[in-house]
C-alpha cells in the first residue's frame, strides 16, 4: 500500500497478489511479481501466509530466511506490436518451449502459472478482444492474464476451452472488465485449469473485433421438450454459434439419420441455415413424431466451412401416451405418505422470458417439463404443488426480498396464495436480505415483522415448526453490519420475536444460513446460537469434500460421496439444530459465463446415492427434516424440478428413498400435455425493435427494486422500490451497427438531486451485465412525457448483437414511472 488510510491499516482489497506455495518442508524461492507500478510509491507491505485446515490449526509452521524487492531484468524496451505467430518463434514471450508449430506449455501444481509476453507499450483504445489459436488436450477453462498502465495488479479472465487436442480459435471478449484500459504492459495465458493439461499456442493477437476463420461450434442437440409421446409432434432443435470472427456464409444439414420408428417432417429449406456472423446463435429446427416408443440415436451432419467434422449426435426417447382424457384443470394431487419431513428451497425468478433467455440459449436441456413458464401463473404453482406432494414434499422455503419497504419478486408467493391446490403445501420465506448497506434498521425490522404478521402468518398453509412461523434469514452478517457490528443480528431477532408474541404467537423459528456453507467449525455455528437462531442451514451444498483436482470444475459425483461426512460433521458440532442439504448441483454458465464454478456429471442415480445417504443420516440420528437445495436454480444450475434433462428422475429418487409406496403403486408423473393442457411457454424472443406497450409488457419485466410491471393505457408503469430498481428485455438478432441510437418517452414523478439520471446496460453473447457496457442521461423528473435520445453508438462497445437490455429508469426508491415507447433509430429521430 501507498497510504495507511483504509479499514485494514492502510491495506485493501485487490492490492495483493496470491502465490502458490510448497508444502514439503525445504526451503523455496518465490519470485512474485505484484505489478504495483499505479502505487507510486510502497510504505508498507502485509504477507499473508496460507491458510492451513482447521485439522491443522496450530500445528502447521512457517520459516522466511529473506525477502528482497529487486528490480526487474527484463529488456528495457518494450515491444509495440499487437499479435504474434508462435510458429515463427516465441517473439520475446516465456514460460513455454517454441517449437515448428507454436508454443507448448504444460500446466503443472501452480494454476497462476502462465506464458507471459516481453514487456509491452501497446494502446489499448477499441482492441477489446485476445484472439488466440490454441491446441490443448484437457481442462475446462483458461486464464487470459494482463497487466495496464492504468491498474496496479494482474488481471485476469477465464474462458471456455475445448480440450480435444484440435486446434480451436478462441476469440476472448474482455471489454467487461473495467481494468482492460491504458497501455498493455504485459500479456499473459494459462491455456488450462487443469494439471498435466498440454497445449500448444499457435498464434495470439488484440483487436477491436474477433478474429479468425469460422468456427462454428454445436451448443445444444436435442429434443426440446421435457416429455415426447407417441402420436405427438417432437420438435428437434440443434443450437449453433460461430466462435471465430468471419461470417459462416454456407452451413447447412447435409445428412440426418434417425432411429427406427420415427420420422422427420421436413419443412421447405429445413437444411439450409441462416448466415452466423461472429458469436451468432441460431437454431435449427425439425419435428419427429413416431408411431410407436422410440429410443435411440439421431445423427446430423452438417456440412459448410468451420463445422464439426465429426457427427452430431443426440439421443432421444419418445414414450408412450398415458391414455388419460382432456382435462379442465391440473389433476387433483395424490399426496404420498412419509416419515420424513422433506422440503425444497424455492427462487422465484422466472416471471419473464428475458430470465428465462440465458436459460434457453446457454442450457436447453435445462427446460423444465412445464416449458418456460409464468411463475406467476396459479395453474402452474398447481402443476408444481402437486408433483412436490406426489413426491414426498411438504414445504417450499421461498426466496423473499424486503429492503427498506420494497418489495420485488412476489409473484410466486402471489400465484401460491391464488392457487386451487395450495392446502396440500406448507410455504415458508427464505428472507433473501440482499440489501445495500445501511438500508435496514429497527424501524425496518418492526415494520418487515408487522408485514409477515399482517400477510403471512395468520394464513393455515404458513409452515411451522414447534407451532411456530419459520424465518430462514440468508445473511447474518448483513444485519450485524446495519446494526453496526457484531450483535445486531440478536436485536432485530428480538424485536421480532417480542412483536410475534404480543400478536399471539410462541414466537418466531429463526433458521439462519451459515457461511462458508460446508464448514462445519464450532467457532462458525456458536454465534448463531448466540444471536437467537433456533436452527442453522444452507442454501447450496457444492463442496468436493477435498479431493477436486480443479476445486471451480469437478465431478457432482465428490458432492455424492461427501455428504454424509459432512453431515455428520455438522451434526457433531452439536450446537444448534440443523436442517440438511440435499445437494442439487451447480453450474452457473447460463448466468455467469467462464467465471463458473461447474460441477458436471450429475445424475439421477448418483442423486439416488445422495438421498439414501441422507437416510442413514436422518435414521442414524433423529433429524428426519431435510431439503432439496435448492430446487430451481435454473440459471446457477441447482435443480430438480422435473425437466428435460432429468425428466421427473430427480423427484422419484426423492420418492423412493423417502416415502411409503402406496398399495396400488405410485401416482404416475402426469405432464400437462397428458391431459391436453399447456403450452405454459412465455413466447421466445421475436425481432422487434420498438416497443408502444399498446397490447402488453411485449418482453419487458421486473428484474430488480420494482414490485411489478404492467401495460396500461399504452404505457408501461411501475414503481421503484429500491435505489437500484430495473426492468429487462431479450432481444432477437439486434445489430448494434444498424441502430446507433434508442428514443425512450418516458415520464418520472421526481428525481433526486444526487440520482437524477437514467441508464441502459446491454449484453451480447460474449459480455454480460457492465457497466462499461451502459449509457446515461439525465432525467426531468416533473411527471411529464419527455423523449430521452441515447447516442448508443457513442460508447465503443455498443458492437454485435445485442442480446438484452436493462433499464435502470432512476437510482432511487418511490418513483412512479412511465413509458410510452422504446424505439431503436437509425438517426436518433
Amino acid at each position: 500500500t501507498n497510504t495507511t488510510e483504509s479499514p485494514y491499516g492502510g491495506f485493501s482489497p485487490g492490492k495483493e497478489t496470491p502465490f502458490t506455495i510448497l508444502g514439503d518442508g525445504q526451503w523455496h524461492t518465490y519470485q512474485i511479481r505484484p505489478y504495483w507500478h499505479k502505487e507510486g510509491k510502497i510504505i508498507l507491505l502485509r504477507l499473508d501466509f496460507a491458510k492451513p485446515d482447521p485439522a491443522d490449526a496450530g500445528k502447521k509452521t512457517f520459516a522466511v530466511d529473506t525477502i528482497r524487492i529487486v528490480e526487474p531484468t527484463e529488456a528495457a524496451s518494450p515491444q509495440t506490436q499487437a499479435a504474434w505467430d508462435f510458429t515463427k518463434g516465441a517473439a520475446g514471450w516465456t514460460g513455454g518451449e517454441a517449437t515448428a508449430t507454436g508454443l507448448q506449455f504444460v500446466t503443472g501444481d501452480d494454476p497462476q502459472a502462465a506464458l507471459l509476453s516481453a514487456p509491452l507499450r501497446v494502446p489499448l483504445g477499441d482492441r477489446t478482444w485476445v484472439s488466440l489459436r490454441m491446441t490443448v488436450d484437457k481442462g475446462s477453462t483458461g486464464t487470459v492474464r494482463w497487466v495496464t498502465s492504468e491498474f496496479s495488479g494482474l488481471q485476469a479472465q477465464d474462458f471456455s476451452i475445448r480440450p480435444d487436442g484440435r486446434p480451436h480459435t478462441y476469440n476472448i471478449d474482455v471489454s467487461p472488465s473495467q481494468r482492460w484500459a491504458g497501455d498493455l504492459l504485459l500479456l499473459g495465458l494459462t491455456p488450462s485449469s487443469a494439471a498435466s493439461a498440454k497445449a500448444t499456442i499457435h498464434s495470439i493477437g488484440i483487436s477491436e473485433e474477433p478474429l479468425g476463420p469460422p468456427e462454428v461450434t454445436v451448443t445444444y442437440a436435442g429434443l426440446e421438450n421435457a416429455i415426447n409421446r407417441v402420436g405427438g409432434q417432437c420438435p428437434f432443435a440443434i443450437h449453433l454459434t460461430n466462435q471465430g470472427g468471419e461470417t459462416a456464409r454456407d452451413v447447412t444439414i447435409a445428412d440426418l439419420k434417425l432411429p427406427a420408428g420415427a420420422k422427420a417432417e421436413e419443412s421447405p429449406d429445413w437444411r439450409k441455415l441462416p448466415e452466423l456472423e461472429a458469436f451468432d446463435f441460431v437454431t435449427a429446427r425439425f419435428y419427429l413424431s413416431a408411431d410407436r416408443p422410440v429410443d435411440g440415436d439421431v445423427e446430423v451432419k452438417l456440412a459448410g466451412t468451420g463445422v464439426p467434422s465429426e457427427p452430431i449426435k443426440a439421443k432421444i426417447e419418445i414414450t408412450p401416451g398415458l391414455g388419460l382424457p382432456k382435462a379442465d384443470y391440473v389433476p387433483e394431487p395424490r399426496p404420498v405418505e412419509s416419515d420424513y419431513e422433506i422440503g425444497a428451497l424455492y427462487f422465484p425468478g422466472w416471471d419473464n422470458m428475458a430470465k428465462w433467455d440465458p436459460i434457453r440459449r446457454v442450457g436447453p436441456e435445462r427446460k423444465p417439463v412445464l416449458g418456460w413458464y409464468d411463475e406467476g401463473n396459479p395453474e402452474c404453482v398447481d402443476w408444481q404443488i402437486k408433483w412436490a406432494v406426489e413426491h414426498g414434499m411438504k414445504f417450499f422455503l421461498v426466496d423473499w426480498y424486503w429492503s427498506a419497504g420494497g418489495r420485488h419478486l412476489e409473484h410466486w408467493v402471489q400465484a401460491f396464495q391464488k392457487a386451487r391446490y395450495r392446502g396440500y403445501l406448507k410455504w415458508a420465506m427464505m428472507w433473501a436480505n440482499h440489501n445495500a448497506p445501511n438500508t435496514h434498521s429497527e424501524a425496518d425490522q418492526r415494520a418487515v415483522t408487522q408485514f409477515w404478521l399482517d400477510n403471512y402468518f395468520n394464513t393455515p398453509e404458513y409452515y411451522r415448526i414447534d407451532d411456530m412461523p419459520v424465518v430462514m434469514i440468508w445473511s447474518v452478517g448483513n444485519m450485524d453490519n446495519d446494526m453496526a457490528g457484531k450483535g445486531g443480528a440478536k436485536r432485530l431477532l428480538d424485536i421480532s420475536q417480542e412483536m410475534a408474541k404480543a400478536a399471539g404467537y410462541k414466537g418466531i423459528y429463526f433458521i439462519a444460513m451459515k457461511w462458508p456453507e460446508a464448514g462445519t467449525d464450532p467457532a462458525i455455528i456458536k454465534p448463531l446460537a448466540e444471536a437467537g437462531f433456533s436452527m442453522t442451514s444452507i442454501y447450496h451444498y457444492m463442496d468436493h469434500g477435498g479431493k477436486a483436482e480443479d476445486p471451480r470444475h469437478f465431478p457432482f459425483k465428490l458432492c455424492a460421496e461427501s455428504t454424509y461426512p459432512w453431515l455428520k460433521a455438522w451434526y457433531d458440532a452439536d450446537i444448534l439444530p440443523m436442517l440438511p442439504n440435499l445437494a442439487t448441483g451447480w453450474d452457473s454458465r447460463p448466468w455467469h459465463g467462464d467465471r463458473s464454478t461447474v460441477i458436471y456429471g450429475r445424475t439421477v442415480d448418483l442423486f439416488r446415492d445422495l438421498c439414501r445417504d441422507a437416510k442413514r443420516f436422518a435414521d442414524e440420528t433423529g433429524i428426519k427434516r431435510m431439503t432439496l437445495a435448492p430446487l430451481n436454480e435454473w440459471g446457477e444450475g441447482s435443480y430438480a424440478e422435473p425437466n428435460k434433462e432429468f425428466g421427473f428422475g430427480m423427484y422419484d429418487a426423492v420418492r423412493d428413498t423417502f416415502c411409503k409406496q402406496p398399495a396400488g403403486g405410485w401416482p404416475p408423473n402426469v405432464a400437462p400435455q397428458d391431459v391436453g393442457l399447456g403450452p405454459y411457454d412465455f413466447p421466445e424472443p421475436v425481432g422487434r425493435f420498438a416497443w408502444d406497450f399498446a397490447n402488453g409488457t411485449q418482453g419487458w419485466g421486473a428484474m430488480m427494486g420494482i414490485g411489478s410491471v404492467g401495460a396500461q393505457d399504452g404505457a408501461l408503469v411501475f414503481e421503484t422500490n429500491s435505489p437500484d430498481p430495473a426492468i429487462v428485455c431479450s432481444l432477437n438478432n439486434l445489430k448494434a451497427a444498424k441502430y446507433p441510437y434508442t428514443i425512450i418517452r418516458m415520464k418520472i414523478d421526481a428525481v433526486t438531486a444526487d440520482n437524477g439520471m437514467g441508464q441502459l446496460f446491454w449484453t451480447t453473447p460474449t459480455a454480460g451485465t457492465a457497466e462499461p457496457a451502459s449509457m446515461k442521461w439525465k432525467l426531468i423528473g416533473d411527471g411529464q412525457y419527455h423523449n430521452y435520445v441515447v447516442h448508443l453508438a457513442e460508447n465503443a462497445l455498443w458492437r454485435g448483437r445485442i442480446t438484452t437490455f436493462r433499464l435502470d429508469p432512476c437510482s432511487h426508491a418511490g418513483a412512479k414511472v412511465a413509458i410510452e415507447e422504446i424505439r431503436m433509430s437509425e438517426d436518433g429521430k
